[in-house]
């Protein structure tokens, strides 16, 4: 019998984002097949606290680094150290810097997650500097890994998985709603989003019958609340906040929208495509990847709120039965390509093949 593998996924925080949402399926799946799994998260944020407690995951969760910079460099290294990880997964663009340098000092296997095609300024120099450490480096969409490898051509050639999404068994038929047509949005309020240009379009047709529930998180601002008073559409946006199980508002609605100007491959999307929703969303990489593969819905030209009302418009007026044929081959191609069961298994035969390399090297 093959003794455990020992396997950290490091992440910037645990906030409830796609990025991280995939994470902590990884880790419960890894744990599940016997692995031996430490979750390091380099901010305090713990938005699964319930979720993590239940799992017996082992979770370490550095402090906030203005204050306590040293010790938090010390904890880190001294965690990967004693834990001897053969394998160290780092999601997103400061969790690969620090592994990068972790690399340097401890022997392990170092698996790249980069989940969009777009390198932060702030990272850029760390970045560029430490290139060259990954052993493996994945990405969640194929526009993604083009775009990204076309920008940095000395990274290592890059392989794509795709986010897990659970495929509910059965949709259930579209409850009556009246004459409202029901539109929802999934994602927390975060730069990327662009909610103004929503907000902006959803203003232009506002004489239309229609909703938007807004399933996300605010983070204490106050600025929605302000511009959906200006734009006077408070009978026609509902901030609903955040809800740990966004099904039940999919499950209630006729079509998804979702307006960012940045993603990788958005979970949300995904989701809503699980739930045979129609899905309106922003021209950019990895939507684009998914409407070109599949006619499911509909793209509109990023922050131009004119294009989003004319496509909301669209999506309302086409027929029941239309939108119904949209929504079933969203179902369909996720089914097929992004179910739990098929990521997970190349999540792990991933790990196994770069964790084989560092027992023949090894032994070698």
């Amino acid at each position: 019998m093959k003794a455990p593998k020992r396997v950290i996924l490091l992440t910037p925080s645990m906030s409830k984002g796609g990025a991280e949402t995939q994470l902590l399926k990884l880790a419960l799946f890894l744990k599940s097949e016997g692995e031996q799994v430490l979750i390091i998260s380099l901010k305090p944020i713990d938005e699964f606290k319930e979720v993590l407690e239940k799992s017996g995951l082992e979770v370490v969760f550095l402090k906030s680094w203005s204050a306590h910079f040293m010790s938090n460099l010390r904890l880190l290294y001294g965690r990967v150290k004693k834990f001897k990880p053969d394998v160290l997964i780092a999601f997103m663009f400061i969790a690969i810097i620090f592994a990068r340098l972790l690399k340097m000092n401890l022997k392990f296997k170092l698996i790249s997650s980069i989940r969009i095609s777009v390198l932060p300024a702030k990272w850029f120099v760390p970045f560029k500097m430490t290139t060259g450490l990954d052993d493996a480096v994945v990405y969640n969409s194929a526009a993604s890994k083009s775009n990204f490898e076309s920008r940095n051509p000395r990274l290592k050639q890059g392989m794509v998985i795709h986010n897990g999404i659970f495929i509910p068994e059965e949709i259930s038929p579209a409850v009556e709603r009246g004459e409202v047509f029901k539109w929802v949005c999934v994602g927390h309020f975060r730069w990327n989003k662009d909610y103004p240009t929503l907000f902006k379009a959803i203003a232009l047709i506002k004489d239309r019958n229609f909703s938007v529930d807004i399933i996300g998180e605010l983070g204490g601002v106050s600025w929605p609340y302000q511009m959906i008073e200006e734009l006077n559409i408070q009978e026609r946006v509902n901030l609903i906040g955040f809800r740990p199980d966004a099904s039940i508002f999919l499950k209630q609605s006729d079509a998804f929208v979702l307006s960012s100007f940045s993603e990788g491959m958005p979970n949300a999307v995904l989701e809503a495509m699980a739930h045979a929703l129609p899905v309106l969303v922003s021209d950019i990489d990895g939507n684009r990847e998914l409407l070109t593969a599949v006619n499911c819905g509909f793209l509109f030209e990023k922050q131009d709120e004119y294009d989003l009302a004319g496509k909301l418009l669209k999506v309302m007026n086409i027929t029941e039965a239309e939108r119904k044929e949209l929504g079933e081959r969203g179902r369909q191609y996720i089914e097929a390509e992004f179910s739990e069961a098929v990521v997970m298994e190349q999540w792990k035969a991933l790990i196994e093949k770069t964790e084989s390399r560092c027992v023949e090297s090894l032994e070698h």
